[in-house]
């Protein structure tokens, strides 16, 4: 790839859209709403065509949970909290299980029928259920995460220009992915996958959970429709010590074999391994990149989501990598190897020893 012709693949747009008509359902009576005017949060994520894995084993969090995050489940590193379903308008909610560390949240929630609903018919048409204003903050008030829908509704309440909000809103700037699964005749499970990036996850001890728009798209007339069923779903949940704290531990460089590239930054965590380099000029995504241990096993790219990883061009012109690998702190050992290409498929290998 050229890289003149690279540019910023992960990026927060803030802009002036239309809200789409949907049907709103309250109390299971149906009414329109018109369209508006709107302040939409966007996010553009790419990792040069990368896209969800579906050839993945479904773990506890779903199909597109990386293994990192796999691997911390195998190692206990998860939390069933099964709360109380809350009823609203014939539909319970509960939280199943989650995890949260540095770089990944992953969360289940139950969501049941009664028999005034006809599930079936909601799924046919390649139908799906998701939750369409879900937020999740901690005991600070710290935003975890949110929908973009929801996000989008916040700033146009609260902003009355773009430039407002880009000065003053404090948007969930991770990846993510929502998909739900069928379980039986009147019960779908919703699996929510988020990840950090750019930043870290805040450190939480509580985390409450709110939502009131549970939304059914589907196809009729092959054009997109939305019924939206509405109430109040609330839930705190306590965060198990263990997920409580930073479980981040940072890398040095040793070494690189092409000098011109420049390193950041490298850190692993509970569920990941990401690495952060610059100036990594002709540098491009490769089936071999990897992660190396002190004992030889080899750690990929997650791929779970396009927020996994990314090359980019900023206005400086500086070419920049970063990546993240299914390593994750029940594998690191004290030294490690990680492994990168170039356009023409010359190898550069960047040594690092962990901080004490």
């Amino acid at each position: 790839m050229n890289n003149n012709k690279i540019f910023e693949k992960v990026k927060m747009k803030i802009a002036i859209s239309n809200v789409k008509e949907e049907d709103i359902v309250m109390n299971k009576s149906k009414f329109n709403i018109g369209k508006g005017i709107g302040i939409a949060a966007c996010i553009a994520l790419s990792m040069t065509g990368v896209v969800f894995a579906t050839t993945q084993i479904i773990s506890k969090f779903g199909a597109n949970s990386s293994d990192g995050v796999q691997t911390a489940i195998n190692n206990g590193y998860y939390s069933d909290v099964n709360t109380e379903y809350k009823e609203a308008n014939g539909i319970s909610t509960s939280i199943e299980s989650f995890l949260i560390d540095d770089n990944n949240f992953d969360m289940n929630v139950n969501i049941k029928f009664d028999s005034s609903y006809n599930l079936q018919d909601m799924l046919s048409d390649n139908g799906r259920i998701d939750i369409m204003d879900l937020k999740v903050v901690n005991e600070k008030n710290e935003k975890v995460f949110a929908t973009r829908e929801l996000e989008s509704e916040e700033m146009t309440a609260l902003y009355k220009t773009e430039q407002e909000a880009r000065e003053n809103y404090d948007s969930y700037k991770g990846a993510y992915s929502e998909h739900s699964q069928k379980i039986n005749d009147n019960e779908i499970k919703f699996y929510l996958t988020a990840t950090g990036n750019p930043v870290e996850f805040p450190k939480s001890q509580k985390l409450k959970v709110t939502f009131n728009k549970i939304r059914n798209s589907y196809w009729e007339n092959n054009k997109e429709k939305n019924v939206i069923y509405t109430g109040e779903w609330i839930f705190e949940i306590d965060v198990p010590s263990q997920m409580a704290k930073s479980n981040l531990v940072h890398y040095k460089l040793v070494s690189i074999s092409d000098n011109n590239y420049k390193f950041e930054d490298a850190k692993v965590s509970n569920s990941a391994f990401k690495i952060y380099l610059s100036n990594c000029n002709e540098i491009a995504h490769n089936e071999n990149e990897c992660v190396e241990t002190s004992d030889g096993r080899k750690f990929y790219p997650a791929r779970r989501s396009d927020g996994d990883g990314e090359i980019s061009v900023k206005e400086d012109g500086i070419v920049r990598y970063y990546n993240t690998f299914n390593l994750t702190n029940y594998d690191a050992t004290d030294t490690l190897k990680v492994h990168v290409f170039k356009t023409n498929g010359d190898e550069v290998i960047i040594e690092l020893v962990k901080e004490k």
